[in-house]
């Protein structure tokens, strides 16, 4: 095949890089969660955070929230205040930090969590559709890997 200039253009030059089909997939991700949750009342950001809490187990900090979302303190800030408005998460004083306010789940957002959960587990189901649990499997291990090499974080 030739390109526009005469460069001869390889099938695999043509085809999408990995870059380009990750890209896409988290798109598409986004798009996914965002359906899922928003009848739920929440945005992607807020299930994230929501989340996080869950899968910590104990209190967590704006900033320390924030770390773990890849999002700023001050965009954190805005979310967290937002899910105290609903009731999804309370705020309280840290012992040793009064103006620490460490965010934990209400058993409201417990319930809103585990109903978005079984909503985003369908998803995930659809997006995998054939795949083996192997597969399943070594894809995430993967993905995980290649996020580790860019310094994004998932230790092992």
């Amino acid at each position: 095949m030739t390109g526009a200039v005469g460069v001869k253009v390889t099938r695999a030059q043509t085809a999408p890089g990995v870059s380009y089909a990750l890209a896409r997939l988290h798109q598409r991700v986004l798009a996914g969660i965002s359906e899922r949750v928003g009848p739920h009342g929440l945005t992607t950001l807020q299930f994230t955070t929501l989340s996080i809490l869950s899968r910590h187990g104990a209190p967590l900090s704006t900033s320390q929230l924030a770390r773990r979302a890849f999002m700023t303190p001050q965009s954190m800030s805005e979310v967290t205040h937002a899910l105290e408005r609903k009731g999804l998460i309370k705020r309280n004083p840290h012992p040793n930090h009064r103006r620490t306010l460490p965010a934990a789940l209400t058993a409201k957002g417990r319930r809103v969590l585990a109903e978005c959960d079984t909503a985003v587990a369908e998803f995930e189901d659809a997006m995998l559709e054939g795949f083996s649990e192997k597969d399943r499997t070594a894809l995430l291990d993967m993905v995980k890997a290649a996020v580790r090499n860019l310094g994004g974080g998932f230790p092992e």
